[in-house]
């Protein structure tokens, strides 16, 4: 398991204190209100103050006090230690464990998870196969167990079926 995942991404420079507009990379971003610290492009930085508006989110951090100063961190990618981000609920998974895991239909290896998209209904994970790649929906009916210890997915064939779309 990774020890530092990515949660966001700078877009650029809010205003003239040296506040930067964000991207969240998650389900729910207001996770990450209770952070104290973070990285761009492995410098870490402590958080002043972080505001959140759905995926989007004006960051301030200690050190970073002007126009300029925030127009460095442009583009830079938000990563967090996985030690300093909360636990999650059972079922529930960082899509940074998930990829790469073998995904298994009827005991056999289909697979590997290469993406998750992440749409307003459901996420839908996107595997890489011998053939080229399927899709299917990140569905409970669907989704078996998920074992981040074995590497594996697996899936209820009778389900995946009727869901899975070929490229």
């Amino acid at each position: 398991m990774k020890t530092e995942l990515t949660i966001g991404k700078v877009l650029k420079p809010h205003g003239i204190k040296g506040d930067v507009k964000i991207e969240t990379f998650s389900s729910n971003p207001a996770r990450f209100s209770t952070l104290k610290k973070l990285r761009l492009d492995g410098v870490e930085y402590e958080i002043s103050k972080l505001t959140l508006d759905g995926a989007f989110g004006i960051l301030a951090l200690k050190g970073v006090d002007d126009m300029d100063s925030a127009e460095l961190l442009r583009g830079k990618m938000i990563s967090v230690s996985r030690h300093d981000l909360p636990k999650l609920a059972d079922g529930n998974y960082y899509i940074a464990d998930l990829l790469g895991l073998d995904v298994l239909v009827a005991g056999e290896r289909i697979g590997e998870l290469v993406d998750v998209l992440q749409y307003g209904s459901a996420d839908v994970y996107v595997v890489k196969t011998a053939e080229g790649s399927c899709s299917f929906p990140a569905l409970k009916k669907l989704i078996k167990s998920v074992d981040l210890e074995k590497g594996e997915m697996v899936l209820d064939d009778m389900v995946f079926n009727r869901v899975a779309v070929y490229n």
